[in-house]
């Protein structure tokens, strides 16, 4: 008797053991993943960051650069001759279990002046906009580059124009991309200086 009820007692610490793992492990793999997302939403952001600053200076000063993104997701760029809403933008679209960003519409992440004109000197030529939407257990979010029209208060505008080789709206999942200044004129009958990037993947 004295050798089965040791026998249980074993076998009820195995079990308490087995159960007590089961519930660990995924809250575990679930913190270590949030963790995980986190640090690629901060590399996301500060991507996009440094993708705006570097289209800023090659289109003022020339040159090309590459630049890669490493977080699991996809890369779009809408070129200004599209009919999409997102025209002269960059999008980036991942999956999260994390978000710093209220789900919903999108929200400017660096500047709270959203016009598709603004001031020279004053406003900046890019608006960078986050957005957030649940799915299931997971969140679908995509961060959004966009060039808008400055005005430089004497009526002249000045813009930075994205292209690609086909005028197209093209994609990509490596977090590869390469920046190159294709020039600056003057728009014939108007009031406008284009600069035109060219965007590569």
């Amino acid at each position: 008797m004295k050798g089965q009820a040791n026998i249980i007692s074993i076998l009820i610490i195995i079990l308490i053991a087995t159960a007590a793992i089961a519930t660990v492990v995924p809250w575990t793999y679930n913190m270590v993943q949030k963790k995980k997302d986190l640090k690629s939403l901060d590399d996301v952001y500060n991507f996009f960051q440094t993708l705006d600053a570097t289209i800023r200076n090659i289109a003022q000063n020339g040159g090309e650069e590459s630049l890669r993104l490493n977080v699991p997701g996809k890369l779009e760029v809408f070129p200004d001759s599209t009919s999409s809403e997102f025209n002269n933008s960059i999008i980036f679209m991942m999956e999260s279990k994390v978000s710093l960003i209220a789900e919903g519409d999108w929200i400017p992440l660096n500047t709270p002046n959203m016009n598709k004109t603004a001031t020279l000197g004053i406003d900046s030529p890019s608006v960078i906009f986050g957005r957030a939407e649940k799915s299931g257990d997971k969140i679908n979010l995509r961060y959004r580059l966009w060039y808008r029209t400055l005005n430089d208060t004497s009526g002249h505008l000045y813009k930075i124009i994205l292209n690609t080789s086909n005028g197209n709206t093209i994609s990509t999942t490596t977090g590869f991309m390469r920046v190159q200044r294709l020039g600056s004129m003057d728009v014939i009958g108007k009031p406008l200086t284009i600069t035109k990037i060219n965007i590569i993947l």
